[in-house]
């Protein structure tokens, strides 16, 4: 048994990053991002992935024929991204970076920014407030990012604890929540079914950001076409019913 406290995003990530293919359902989730990303991104062009993790998002727009780059905050979801590219066979620039450490000769680089995974949830306001301003220096002026959050004040209104339970190849993995005031702990309990007592358990602080916030955000940042959708297919967002919130947005010509 391994003990837990409250772990930096990297931490986080690197601690799980060994099976978190098999947390995400990685074939089956790959599929629908490609087919979405037709839509969104009807146009192949230059685009980063912040946040990318084992690299899903990445991979499906490589696999729509756009120019890839890959930063996630964790050297272990890196290294994963490098393998699946090859597995996947498609070219990927993969680095370590958050939004605050990506350098400024990113900028102006890209058509597109995505940061899909509820990768926003891990910035407080103040951080993710300099990330949508990161982003949109990022992208060239028409340039569209699209972002994706949980919908947490359905989770706490619901007290839905539990986000996902995967049991896959011996390994049981399970998502949940503790609601706290201001914002809540993710853990990631994991462990083997023919030894439940050897369990890992592994914490770190999300933020639930609303839509007025995020919104406010992107206005500021002088963002257009602001678009919150429930779903990759676009429909629209619900704040009283919608598990999921996507964003779309686009930086003035």
């Amino acid at each position: 048994m391994k003990s837990t406290f409250i772990l930096p995003s990297d931490t986080f990530y690197n601690s799980v990053s060994d099976f978190y293919e098999k947390m995400i359902d990685f074939e089956k989730n790959l599929e629908l991002r490609k087919g979405a990303y037709q839509r969104i991104f009807s146009e192949k062009g230059i685009s980063a992935d912040i946040g990318c993790g084992i690299g899903l998002d990445s991979i499906a727009l490589a696999l729509n024929g756009h120019d890839v780059t890959a930063f996630d905050i964790s050297p272990k979801m890196i290294e994963e991204v490098k393998k699946n590219s090859i597995k996947y066979k498609v070219d990927i620039e993969a680095q370590t970076h958050s939004f605050a450490s990506l350098p400024k000769s990113y900028n102006g680089k890209f058509n597109n920014v995505v940061s899909v995974g509820n990768t926003i949830a891990h910035l407080d306001n103040g951080h993710l407030k300099k990330a949508i301003k990161k982003i949109y220096n990022l992208l060239l002026p028409g340039g569209k990012v699209f972002l994706h959050i949980l919908n947490y004040g359905l989770l706490k209104k619901e007290n839905r604890r539990i986000n996902n339970i995967a049991s896959r190849d011996g390994k049981v993995i399970i998502r949940f929540y503790d609601f706290r005031k201001n914002d809540l702990d993710f853990n990631i309990l994991s462990f083997q079914q023919n030894s439940p007592k050897d369990f890992q358990l592994v914490t770190t602080k999300h933020f639930p950001h609303t839509k007025n916030e995020i919104k406010f955000y992107l206005e500021t940042a002088d963002f257009g076409k602001i678009k919150f959708m429930k779903n990759f297919a676009g429909d629209k967002f619900n704040s009283g019913s919608s598990k999921d919130m996507f964003i779309e947005a686009v930086k003035k010509l």
